[in-house]
């Protein structure tokens, strides 16, 4: 979530987490987690495959970013290829849509089904095209609220337009609803979720990360936590939310070997979080394997489906964690024996 950066690079800020006793946790670390994998593509330029390049001096660059329509076609940012490549809800190849430049960053559904794309350091342009490619419009980046282009962190195309944020602090609205440039730009802090509020995230030390919500038509605080981890937080690899309130946040937890500096303990875990930020659910997932450019690796659709864009050896992985079914309530009947669901287990003094 921060600016496009190599995984040989700690993240700079961005956010709290909230310690249950295991029995309150639906899905404790690495429980029954195992994602579906959507998409399996191999490298390469023709159909069904994603580009890559660099990796001799510099870091290798593979797909920066992707997004998930609303019937579960995935759509990833081929750059390489100067395209956005199309794969169905089953994996399938679907086709690519021409976007002209491999500088594009960044990739956006617009609700009305517009592909949005952000170039921040070459032409550091918001450009959006109609799902065929056709341009529809385009409005520079530099403005009020973005000093510098490499300075943008996000993108989001929602209701009300299109949002940039800058450096992890605020966002700021480009393009209105018709994706027409607005007669003044727009600013809120944090980053804009799903049900209406703003997210914030950052780092609060070696172990933790803070995280909070803003109500923006009153721009105060709706909720606020502190999440503590097993280990070093590296960076903060997502800050995402749902129509339902839940906030979702990965974080890539490091331990290094003192004397090589090699790895030697490396995953993401990702919590998610309901509308108070009291954590409902966690898991754990490989990242991308050697060190990627990537600028956006994880996406929370509306229902709350979390996906994932992941580099392997042998191509890309696109992930998927559903949201799990709720849990069978407990009754008891006059005497306290429990009817139905599961078990209640006494408690221990």
């Amino acid at each position: 979530m921060p600016r496009i950066r190599t995984r040989r690079e700690p993240r700079a800020a961005l956010g709290l987490a909230v310690l249950l006793p295991p029995a309150l946790l639906a899905s404790p670390a690495g429980a029954d987690e195992t994602p579906e994998i959507v998409v399996r593509a191999p490298w390469g330029a023709g159909d069904g495959e994603l580009g890559r390049s660099g990796g001799d001096e510099s870091a290798p660059v593979g797909p920066m970013s992707f997004a998930v329509g609303p019937a579960g076609e995935v759509l990833v940012l081929d750059q390489v290829n100067r395209r956005v490549a199309r794969f169905d809800a089953r994996g399938r190849w679907l086709g690519a849509v021409p976007v002209g430049l491999d500088t594009f960053q960044d990739l956006a559904l617009a609700p009305g089904g517009q592909l949005v794309l952000l170039d921040r350091l070459a032409a550091q342009v918001v450009r959006v095209l109609d799902p065929d490619g056709a341009r529809l419009a385009e409005t520079q980046l530099l403005g009020a609220g973005i000093e510098e282009g490499g300075g943008t962190t996000a993108l989001f195309a929602r209701d009300d337009g299109v949002w940039v944020e800058y450096d992890h602090q605020r966002s700021v609205r480009v393009l209105d609803a018709r994706f027409r440039e607005p007669f003044f730009r727009a600013e809120r802090t944090g980053r804009p979720l799903p049900d209406g509020r703003q997210g914030h995230a950052r780092l609060a030390g070696r172990s933790a990360v803070e995280v909070w919500t803003v109500d923006p038509g009153r721009e105060a605080v709706a909720a606020r936590a502190e999440l503590r981890y097993g280990g070093t937080v590296r960076r903060i690899a997502a800050l995402a939310g749902d129509a339902q309130g839940r906030v979702v946040v990965a974080v890539h937890l490091w331990e290094e070997d003192p004397e090589t500096f090699a790895a030697r303990d490396e995953r993401l875990e990702l919590r998610v979080l309901d509308a108070a930020l009291v954590e409902r659910r966690r898991f754990e997932t490989s990242p991308s394997v050697g060190a990627w450019e990537q600028f956006k690796e994880f996406e929370v659709t509306p229902e709350g489906t979390i996906w994932q864009l992941a580099f392997v050896e042998a191509g890309v992985e696109v992930r998927r964690w559903r949201q799990p079914p709720p849990a069978s309530p407990v009754s008891n009947s006059a005497d306290g024996s429990p009817i139905g669901g599961r078990q209640r287990v006494p408690r221990q003094m």
